[in-house]
């Protein structure tokens, strides 16, 4: 049921936002693109999740999302600027 993966969402992010983030923080010091990637991870993980079922693990799940976002994001910021450049 939606109301569920939206509880196990919200518990998962209450127990393992400090990790994720800190993980993601390892690749990025940059606290606020670190935490819009988490963001984004839990905004996808609702619609995959209800799509899909909630995952084995959902922590590593939300880690891997987020850290995919972070790496688009950075990539696409550095393109953009590149491309400004010239």
């Amino acid at each position: 049921a939606p109301d569920d993966v939206a509880a196990r969402l919200d518990a998962t992010l209450r127990e393992e936002h400090g990790r994720v983030l800190a993980s993601l923080l390892a690749r990025c010091r940059d606290f606020e693109r670190c935490e819009e990637a988490l963001q984004d991870a839990g905004l996808e993980a609702l619609d995959a999740w209800r799509a899909s079922g909630v995952p084995r693990n959902p922590a590593a799940w939300l880690t891997v999302t987020a850290r995919r976002r972070l790496v688009d994001r950075l990539r696409r910021e550095r393109l953009g600027a590149q491309a400004l450049a010239q």
